[in-house]
């Protein structure tokens, strides 16, 4: 049976790098990074949330129509309202695959230093615009807070990214062979 995998966690956590690092050990993984589709409508670095909404729907489709192949699907999402989360869950349920949420976790100061030295591409920079302009660092944290505090709730299971291969080896347990 296929699995949606939906790594969720704050920015800077490595949702993104884990999600291609997980594709590469499992070939016939889709990578749905939300955030890169987002990049592909025109206007997006001006109306990143509104793009975001409209492309998710898109990514919905994708997703859906991917597992029902019997392939998995990786999605590095950051979600903190529930009711978004169900929508992945939902389309998983729809597409006969089983869905496997997981919140991405790090130490606090290892999470800002991530966050403060990954690389700069038109997404990250848009990102990082919009973080400052809501609160900096704080709401990161704040953030990274509210999701360890779902996670028991939503059923999501906590994996520390502190080391690499700990954490690929944990997604792929969830996944299973």
């Amino acid at each position: 049976m296929p699995t949606l995998l939906h790594l969720n966690g704050p920015s800077g956590v490595g949702k993104s790098t884990l999600a291609r690092a997980h594709a590469a050990a499992h070939p016939g993984t889709l990578v749905c990074d939300i955030d890169d589709l987002r990049s592909w409508v025109s206007g997006w670095e001006d109306d990143f949330v509104g793009t975001g909404e409209a492309v998710r729907q898109t990514a919905l489709a994708l997703m859906t129509a991917y597992l029902r192949t019997g392939r998995d699907v990786v999605l590095p999402q950051l979600i903190v309202t529930p009711s978004q989360a169900e929508r992945f869950e939902a389309a998983a349920a729809e597409a006969g695959a089983t869905y496997a949420g997981v919140v991405l976790d790090v130490a606090p100061d290892v999470l800002l230093e991530r966050l403060h030295s990954r690389e700069v591409t038109p997404v990250t920079a848009v990102v990082s615009r919009i973080i400052e302009e809501r609160g900096g660092d704080p709401l990161v944290l704040e953030g990274r807070r509210q999701l360890l505090d779902l996670a028991p709730e939503q059923g999501w299971t906590v994996v520390d990214t502190a080391d690499r291969d700990s954490a690929l080896a944990s997604l792929a347990a969830l996944v299973g062979p």
